[in-house]
């Protein structure tokens, strides 16, 4: 039976990831029900136990190289692993990984990666000589294409697809509501959904944000929901923003399972979000969103739903951004017909992830459909 190898940001209580690694592992089992999967994880115990696979320490090369040696593919991603804007280690440990994957004679895929910013001129070669070693690559957006291109990534084919998540479904909405409830939210009112995180040391956006929620939750009469995505961080920054508001609000500290995570953002009636898988999450499920851009992550994909950019975290306006929510309110209808439409498209080509994987694994090789 084949084996594969998945590489990523896993086992450290991201939410996003963690919705990534989900849909990788049901997608893989649904063309290939006997697959073997191992993960590298940065919490093995929990991941195997979460998701039924076998999970090695990522940090363990002794380990990590057991588990490639028996593997008949490595899929790096997905995610924003390439990338030096978080971290100047991701490039060099997950293209690492890649090598030793290659030198040990393995197939090696790229799986819906979002590629850059990447700024230092070593992760550049790095991403450029080991780009253009790998089998095959897949990413989550045209821009990632580009700097591929740029970097000079020629030789494997890039596939333009969109994030694994696309190929997940929520909970019920009962689910949902079970947790709401526990943490004091009714039925009474709309609900704003707002994902916060920490970035690089700012702090008057908080602030900002603060205003612009305060602003349209009063206007508009809306429940304010704060939905962490990573434990404990999200959750600080949401209490720090939540700290500036003159209107009351509920931070949802229960940490829940990927399923659950998904079905509160439907659980929503507008999303205002920095986190690229809030916005994901909201659009699956055609909930109406504001994005507020810390990478051009974000804003790619603000783009492809056609949903508002709230500005660039460095420079916002507060009553800017609760004009937007309060314009796309208006326009809610629209905007739900345009997120159905869009995400079922996203579904298809992120279904080809999975898809292309497993003709490799296979040794079929790349067809352009």
């Amino acid at each position: 039976m084949p084996k594969v190898v998945l590489s990523g940001y896993f086992g450290f209580g991201n939410a996003g990831d963690e919705a990534i690694l989900a849909a990788e592992v049901a997608a893989l089992r649904q063309l290939i029900p006997d697959i073997e999967i191992t993960v590298l994880s940065g919490n093995p115990s929990e991941t195997a136990a979460t998701y039924q696979v076998e999970a090695v320490p990522r940090g363990n090369v002794a380990a990590v190289w057991r588990a490639l040696s028996s593997a008949d593919l490595l899929i790096s991603g997905g995610g924003s692993l390439l990338q030096d804007i978080t971290s100047n280690r991701s490039i060099p440990y997950y293209l690492g990984v890649v090598a030793l994957a290659k030198t040990l004679g393995k197939k090696v895929m790229l799986y819906a990666n979002g590629v850059g910013p990447i700024s230092h001129p070593f992760n550049r070669l790095l991403v450029r000589c080991l780009g253009n070693w790998v089998n095959l690559i897949t990413v989550r957006d045209a821009g990632s294409k580009d700097t591929l291109k740029r970097l000079g990534v020629s030789r494997p084919p890039v596939v333009l697809t969109a994030d694994a998540v696309f190929t997940l479904s929520p909970a019920a909405r009962e689910v949902a509501e079970d947790v709401l409830q526990r943490g004091g939210v009714g039925l009474d009112r709309p609900r704003l959904g707002v994902s916060v995180r920490q970035w690089r040391g700012l702090e008057e956006y908080k602030e900002i944000l603060s205003l612009a929620i305060d602003s349209f939750a009063q206007s508009h009469n809306f429940q304010v929901v704060f939905l962490p995505l990573q434990h404990p961080d999200d959750v600080v920054a949401s209490e720090e923003v939540l700290s500036f508001m003159t209107a009351p609000g509920v931070i949802i500290r229960e940490r829940c399972d990927v399923p659950t995570t998904m079905a509160l953002y439907g659980a929503m009636d507008m999303v205002l979000g920095m986190r690229l898988h809030a916005l994901v999450f909201a659009a699956l499920q055609a909930v109406p969103h504001v994005g507020i851009v810390y990478d051009p992550k974000v804003a790619s994909f603000l783009d492809i739903v056609q949903q508002p950019v709230g500005g660039m975290v460095d420079n916002l306006d507060g009553i800017g951004i609760a004009h937007q929510m309060a314009c796309l309110w208006e326009q809610r209808q629209k905007a739900q017909a345009n997120l159905k439409a869009a995400t079922k498209k996203l579904s298809d080509l992120a279904w080809r992830n999975a898809k292309l994987a497993v003709a490799l694994l296979k040794g079929e090789g790349y067809t352009d459909e």
